[in-house]
């Protein structure tokens, strides 16, 4: 993301023709301050405990476990999650979206977060899946 922003910076002629030639489209909207951005489930996400996950192998709303680490550094990131939002750019059995909430610093961590970790789903034993639809 830094990588983008500072070329949007150094290129502003460009940067409408950029912006249209991607035809993936994303809506957002202004909430009161506090209020993080709505997620799949219909409730404001947690920063640093909201994961978008493919609902497809994760069931929204269900926990999962994190182990990974911090951008750019060997600091552990271990935590519980809930599964509480989609995304385009996730497709996979363990693929997922930290969300690390709004301002500055999130936006700093954000775009340099490309770490691999490990996520578990906790499901009870013998239950099934839900279907995703």
């Amino acid at each position: 993301m830094q990588g983008i922003k500072a070329w949007a910076r150094a290129h502003p002629e460009k940067l409408v023709e950029a912006l249209n030639a991607n035809p993936s489209y994303v809506f957002f909207r202004a909430l009161p301050p506090g209020d993080g951005p709505i997620g799949s489930l219909g409730v404001p996400l947690t920063a640093e405990y909201s994961l978008a996950v493919d609902r497809r192998f994760i069931p929204l709303g269900a926990p999962v476990y994190l182990a990974s680490t911090h951008p750019t550094t060997q600091a552990p990131l271990e935590r519980l999650l809930a599964a509480q939002d989609t995304g385009g750019a996730i497709r996979g059995v363990i693929r997922g979206d930290f969300y690390w909430g709004t301002g500055e610093t999130a936006g700093e961590h954000a775009g340099r977060m490309r770490q691999q970790g490990r996520l578990w789903l906790l499901w009870p034993r013998g239950e099934p899946l839900p279907a995703a639809d």
